[in-house]
């Protein structure tokens, strides 16, 4: 029985020439931990189909993400920790060998599509086919590095970008078209990675931290953390557990992220959150204003895995301002807006189990890759490349 659903490869680019100049000792340990990694950022929704060489394939059922942003997000956060552990790699070693000396050559890609596949049991193994998994992989052989000169890239297809409506992102990607003869052009969107990597790699943390909180909130969900942050950050749901009558986002550009800001509509007025740090699928931390003259706070909004889902808990500043306004709000927290987001949280967890329920919401439980598995994948890269 064929299914839809988003198709992703992750792809560590120069490995080929990394391989034949460098010593396969320290070339296969580091081939090993950059594999590992890649395999724990590939989370739910997403499970691993197939580890192949020095790549790995996955995939998401259609009901997978509820903004197309949040595709974005989960390849960006994948090559920021990419990048982060190479980095540290070069750093901390003092070898003089070819392996160690060539590391700087290693890079990143993804191949991103929308469609249709089948899951065929091998084994202990189930293994995606159909004409689609063909065609992304088809697309790993290409002329964008030629073109454009990006060594790291996210390349998605017209499917996927129709699918999440992702047509306003994509004015800034390069367009990249390739021509098969039984399928005809595939229209590509290329993300320049490097470009992401200068943006975020020198990013300061801001955050309530609980030590310093006024009031810690905390409730459990049963969906996957990268679902949960969707649920915390688009306008509709985030004002279900805010407890306001309605929410929208104004916003600079098509993003929403860093400087922009919630306005949430209260029965009597309306408060602005401005977001000061955006972290995808871990936390963002907002400045908001308060009802009373020139008082404000700041709140850190944090998700973190559990067995069987995710824990979301919000940290709350104590109020800044004026002294009547500072005790006043400080007092409200406590007495009124704790126990009221404490209910809310509830309303919350209805609409995501409706979602569920009525098939909105789907997700892949998380993928364990055996040690032997990761060992077979290095083995089979290092011998394609010789």
């Amino acid at each position: 029985m064929s299914e839809q659903g988003y198709l992703v490869i992750s792809d560590i680019s120069g490995y080929s020439t990394y391989i034949k100049d460098s010593e396969l000792e320290h070339a296969r340990d580091s081939l090993a931990d950059l594999l590992k990694l890649l395999i724990e950022h590939t989370r739910s929704p997403f499970a691993i189909a197939k580890l192949e060489g020095d790549a790995v394939f996955s995939y998401a059922p259609a009901g997978a993400f509820l903004q197309g942003q949040s595709m974005l997000e989960m390849m960006e956060g994948t090559y920021l920790a990419f990048r982060r552990a190479l980095e540290l790699m070069i750093l901390n070693t003092n070898c003089p060998c070819n392996a160690c000396r060539n590391l700087p050559s290693l890079d990143l890609k993804f191949f991103v599509h929308y469609g249709e596949y089948s899951l065929q049991d091998l084994g202990p193994y189930k293994e995606l086919i159909g004409n689609d998994v063909n065609l992304l992989h088809r697309l790993l052989k290409n002329h964008i590095t030629e073109q454009t000169g990006m060594r790291a890239y996210a390349a998605y297809t017209q499917a996927v970008i129709d699918q999440l409506q992702l047509s306003d992102f994509c004015k800034d990607m390069h367009r990249h078209s390739k021509t098969f003869a039984d399928v005809g052009e595939v229209q590509l969107y290329v993300q320049d990675m490097h470009g992401v990597w200068e943006k975020q790699k020198e990013r300061t943390r801001i955050e309530i931290k609980e030590e310093d909180a006024l009031l810690v909130l905390s409730h459990d969900f049963p969906i996957p953390q990268a679902q949960m942050w969707e649920y915390i950050t688009m306008p509709e749901t985030r004002a279900l557990f805010m407890g306001v009558k309605n929410q929208h986002v104004e916003k600079e550009s098509v993003r929403t992220g860093d400087g922009a800001v919630y306005v949430c509509a209260h029965g009597s007025g309306t408060s602005m959150h401005t977001v000061l740090d955006w972290r995808p699928f871990e936390q963002y931390t907002t400045h908001e204003t308060l009802p009373f003259p020139n008082t404000t706070m700041s709140s850190t909004y944090r998700l973190d895995p559990i067995e069987g889902g995710t824990r979301f808990t919000i940290h709350f500043s104590q109020p800044q301002g004026p002294w009547v306004g500072r005790k006043t709000s400080a007092q409200m927290m406590r007495s009124f807006f704790g126990p009221g987001i404490r209910k809310t949280m509830g309303v919350l967890g209805e609409r995501i189990q409706k979602d569920l329920d009525e098939g909105r919401l789907a997700f892949l439980p998380a993928t364990l890759v055996p040690k032997e598995q990761l060992q077979n994948a290095v083995a089979e890269s290092l011998s394609a490349a010789q």
